[in-house]
């Protein structure tokens, strides 16, 4: 049967108390604990009530790293936990920037005599 892996990235203080009971059940203690269940629907039940603390991706059995996030929304919190820019934000960051130096430019001719 599949198996998950499940990591904790957030603290669980000012959490709900059931949230942290649920923590504790999946066997997470601290941020970055990470854990290894069988893909259940009680597992997932739980994972659904916690996932704004935990990070899940599929875990092929080998001890490698594994590809590809369980939920579709994981991906996109994981690339703004690390700070990585999507294509969209990084263009409309040079956008942005290129608009600033042109009209600096453009302001500088003007007060000069």
């Amino acid at each position: 049967m599949a198996q998950l892996k499940i990591t904790q990235v957030k603290s669980k203080i000012r959490c709900l108390e059931s949230h942290k009971r649920t923590l504790a059940a999946l066997g997470l203690r601290h941020p970055h604990d990470t854990v290894i269940h069988t893909d259940t629907p009680q597992i997932r039940g739980m994972i659904a009530v916690v996932d704004y603390l935990v990070f899940v991706e599929p875990h092929d059995g080998a001890g490698g790293a594994t590809t590809g996030a369980i939920k579709a929304g994981t991906a996109k919190l994981s690339a703004a936990r690390t700070g990585a820019k999507t294509a969209a934000s990084t263009a409309k960051a040079a956008k942005a920037s290129a608009d600033k130096a042109s009209a600096g430019r453009a302001s500088a001719g003007k007060g000069g005599a």
